[in-house]
């Protein structure tokens, strides 16, 4: 993917995230990049979350036993399915390859990293949702999915977290 490719579909994110977390109101113009595509702007940022969700689970899960190991397997394996969706999604809106290289810290321990992972399956949840506001027919539908798979995620997560204490 090229620098200006990248540069435009983090430009159309940032304005979705912002929206995301509250720090600017909802405006019709804000979803919208430059060349008039919005999913395209959110998609590699979705696709580089859920590549650290992936590699990051899947690292915990080594610090577990039994059914919390298990449980992150698990998780770390729906996190590659998902990327490999994602990747799918944006292939077909654009024609090219969005990768997978991610920036992936690790919080530090077994409890902060575990945060850390429920707090991501949270926030991807609502850039699904969005996401899903963005788009139309069959990616609006897996979109859609993704979200609903993120916070049945989040639940499990919160659950393993809570009874870590």
């Amino acid at each position: 993917m090229d620098d200006e490719l990248l540069r435009e579909s983090l430009a159309g994110f940032d304005a979705l995230w912002r929206r995301v977390t509250g720090q600017e109101e909802d405006r019709p113009d804000d979803n919208t990049p430059e060349d008039g595509r919005p999913l395209e702007g959110a998609l590699p940022r979705l696709i580089s979350e859920e590549a650290c969700a992936a590699a990051q689970t899947a690292a915990l899960a080594r610090l577990y036993q039994g059914e919390s190991r298990s449980l992150l397997t698990r998780l770390s394996a729906e996190a590659r399915r998902h990327l490999r969706r994602l990747r799918a999604e944006y292939y077909i809106l654009t024609g090219a390859d969005a990768g997978t290289a991610a920036d992936c810290r690790p919080a530090g321990g077994k409890l902060a990293s575990l945060r850390q992972i429920y707090l991501r399956a949270e926030r991807l949840a609502l850039l699904y949702e969005r996401a899903a506001g963005l788009a139309d027919g069959p990616a609006r539908d897996a979109l859609g999915e993704l979200a609903e798979d993120e916070r049945r995620a989040a639940r499990q997560l919160r659950a393993l977290l809570v009874a870590s204490f």
